[in-house]
């Protein structure tokens, strides 16, 4: 990432490490039910089966994937290939399984995206896809779309995908759970870097400076006691219209 965002998400990871297993699926449900329905995806997956993580990154659930025969591509990094999301240099047919998870937002094209997941993937493969919904501005200028529901049907069933199931991580609390958490820093984060020609700028301002203290006070509330109420309420809501994301399953007719 290039935005302020992610010196955010860097201090998170630092304090995920010495974090107990149940406090980190209350403070990062997003995280750790992405993480988790990689698991469901590994159980399904076959022994040595091919597998394709698109987009992948840093690679953070090849871990899950040591039963397969498991490869990755990015447009940079260390993967097997280097390449757009939708022209991937192998031939029709080729896996088992793809992976790909909030990388659908940065691609300007979607459906030509979903369309190449369709070719590369053999007759009966499967495509396990998360997708944001409610999600700010992130890895700027390449973020491109958020998701709904209706409108990740449409890609699929476009490309030929049989839908096996779309389901929402969390309602309207743990949006809100999440948007609180991130709200305090956000605000911060803007008196004390600048962008310049694309290189981020440590540069405080007084603002900044005397916002300091209010944000020290605000953790207890926005990065605590906030998520662990809401984890909870979001049993509440039973539509689910407001949510992070999806989990997606999907297998090629």
């Amino acid at each position: 990432m290039t935005d302020y965002f992610a010196l955010f998400l860097k201090m998170k990871g630092v304090i995920s490490r010495f974090t107990p297993l149940f406090l980190k699926k209350v403070l990062n449900t997003e995280g750790f039910y992405i993480d988790k329905f990689m698991v469901f995806a590994s159980n399904i997956i076959g022994y040595k089966n091919t597998v394709l993580d698109v987009g992948a990154g840093s690679k953070p659930y090849k871990k899950h994937f040591l039963h397969t025969t498991y490869q990755s591509c990015d447009i940079v990094g260390k993967h097997d290939f280097l390449c757009s999301a939708d022209k991937i240099p192998v031939p029709d047919n080729t896996y088992d399984c793809l992976i790909a998870t909030q990388m659908l937002e940065h691609v300007e094209y979607p459906q030509r995206v979903v369309n190449e997941f369709y070719r590369v993937l053999r007759k009966g493969g499967q495509l396990f896809l998360t997708a944001p919904q409610g999600w700010g501005i992130h890895g700027e200028p390449y973020h491109y779309y958020n998701f709904t529901m209706y409108g990740l049907q449409s890609l699929f069933k476009n490309s030929g995908f049989q839908i096996e199931f779309i389901k929402p991580r969390g309602g309207m609390f743990w949006y809100l759970s999440k948007r609180i958490q991130t709200l305090p820093f956000y605000v911060l984060q803007q008196y004390f870097f600048e962008k310049e020609n694309g290189v981020v700028k440590f540069k405080p301002t007084i603002i900044g400076i005397l916002l300091v203290p209010l944000w020290l006070v605000s953790i207890p509330f926005c990065n605590l006691l906030i998520p662990l109420t809401f984890y909870f309420l979001d049993k509440l809501d039973k539509k689910q219209d407001y949510t992070l994301g999806y989990s997606c399953y999907c297998t090629k007719n």
